[in-house]
């Protein structure tokens, strides 16, 4: 855990979720807060797991409709060309609405679709 104080943190910076695995913002984050920040191996997997944890708990929403059975959707490809990573991202729509993306290597793609 770490704690903000003016001038810095005190303890240690963990950092999980996918763009954890980016080893230039892990390092853009050291870089910035001027100590090692620790990556778990498996920090990527941390929502599901917590996710997973909740629902066993029986403390995730039950008027969710989880079902995706009849979901209707497409995907499209996109490219970012905004910086040299060449970011390809992967749309998915339903219909005209974007409900998800992945693929992005910068903050650049992550804005693409």
């Amino acid at each position: 855990m770490a704690v903000f104080v003016a001038g810095g943190f005190l303890g240690e910076v963990g950092f999980q979720g996918g763009v954890s695995k980016n080893k230039g913002v892990v390092a853009a984050f050291e870089d910035t807060l001027g100590c090692q920040v620790i990556v778990d191996p498996n920090g990527h997997l941390m929502g599901a797991l917590g996710v997973a944890i909740l629902a066993k708990k029986g403390s995730v929403r039950r008027d969710f409709d989880f079902s995706v059975e009849n979901m209707e959707f497409h995907t499209r490809e996109a490219g970012c060309g905004g910086c040299s990573n060449n970011c390809e991202i992967i749309c998915v729509y339903r219909g005209d609405e974007l409900i998800d993306s992945w693929g992005n290597r910068c903050e650049r793609g992550a804005r693409v679709h």
